[in-house]
């Protein structure tokens, strides 16, 4: 997909969400957003875009939801899993 309108497609969801509450929580809505309604080739490409260009042309409120989402892409997933011999 175009990564022009993926970049507008964020500022327009960071737009809807600017309004309802401050712009850390504005941020994750974006995130939320994103991870939720997404196809993963979508968020793949916005990624990659992300981490090659920080984020240029996103809003601040999107460019946070991208951010949050690119950490947790790169967080340990042993950080994720549960330790030896915890029981879950």
């Amino acid at each position: 997909m175009n990564i022009d309108l993926l970049v507008k497609m964020v500022n327009e969801i960071g737009a809807f969400f600017a309004g309802t509450t401050d712009t850390q929580a504005a941020s994750a809505e974006v995130a939320r957003h994103l991870n939720r309604y997404w196809e993963p080739r979508m968020r793949a490409q916005m990624l990659s875009y992300f981490e090659q260009r920080q984020g240029a042309g996103l809003t601040e409120i999107a460019r946070g939801g991208v951010a949050l989402m690119y950490a947790a892409s790169k967080a340990s997933p042993a950080a994720s899993a549960p330790a030896a011999g915890a029981k879950g």
